[in-house]
């Protein structure tokens, strides 16, 4: 656990297990098996890689068959300080889309990219049952459209034409 998570977002209960099956299928470990819970289903795994992926909906039943689409990606980050982070992003010219004061900022994004949101670190880490300290990966380059720059909790942006 570096700090952060993946989460692939589906709108039905029968994808997060189609994608849990899959990720299990390919060698990930279950940290949390699929769950219902009063905001949906959920699990979280980690990936070959030590990276922490969250699958989820927030829809309770199935309503039809599973569309086999994710409907969002979620890079959820693990941050110290909640207000000072907020504040880099929008400095960085991040529009704020939710904000939940200190407990979860999510900014906007345009169909098709990946949704950048941040939660307290250890927060996060609980949320996904694992040590908030972790021993695992520590490799995240983040690729935007912009200069490369380093945030407060030390992730690493590139400029998207240079990431890979």
């Amino acid at each position: 656990f570096r700090g952060f998570t993946l989460s692939l977002i589906v709108s039905q209960p029968a994808g997060v297990h189609r994608l849990y099956d899959a990720a299990m299928d390919a060698g990930a470990e279950s940290i949390k098996p699929v769950t219902k819970s009063m905001w949906g289903h959920g699990s979280v795994l980690r990936a070959p890689d030590g990276t922490v992926w969250q699958v989820a909906t927030s829809a309770k039943k199935d309503t039809g068959p599973d569309s086999g689409e994710i409907d969002d990606i979620v890079l959820l980050l693990g941050v110290s300080d909640m207000k000072a982070s907020k504040q880099f992003y929008v400095d960085h010219g991040l529009a704020v889309e939710k904000s939940y004061g200190s407990k979860y900022i999510e900014f906007a994004s345009r169909p098709g990219e990946v949704t950048l949101a941040m939660y307290k670190r250890k927060g996060l880490a609980k949320t996904v049952g694992v040590d908030a300290e972790g021993g695992g990966s520590h490799r995240l380059v983040v690729g935007g459209d912009t200069e490369p720059f380093a945030d407060p909790d030390g992730f690493e942006w590139e400029t998207a034409a240079n990431a890979g």
